[in-house]
């Protein structure tokens, strides 16, 4: 059975975290690492192949993108959008 497509960009956040690369996107909650950026772009897109063919295969598209904060604008699908990054500075106790 062939089913329609539609395109969506998502944001995709880049993080280094020691030696590891990490590749997160918060529009579907899909997070994938390597030891290079590289590697981390590479194993992110191999998640996120199996991620869509899963949730194909279970046909539950509407109420995934629904719990991942995605809205329906006129026929399409819309991720939520990310519109900013900040630090905060948090206290945390030392280990005696």
């Amino acid at each position: 059975m062939k089913h329609a497509r539609i395109a969506a960009n998502i944001s995709v956040i880049y993080i280094k975290e020691g030696d590891s690369f990490i590749c997160y996107s918060p529009a579907l909650d899909l997070v994938a690492h390597g030891d290079s950026f590289e590697d981390a772009e590479q194993a992110f897109a191999v998640s996120l192949k199996l991620y869509v063919q899963e949730v194909t295969k279970k046909g539950s598209w509407t109420k995934v993108l629904q719990e991942h904060g995605w809205k329906k604008v006129k026929k399409e699908w819309a991720p939520p959008r990310v519109i900013g990054q900040d630090y905060k500075t948090i206290n945390i106790p030392a280990v005696a």
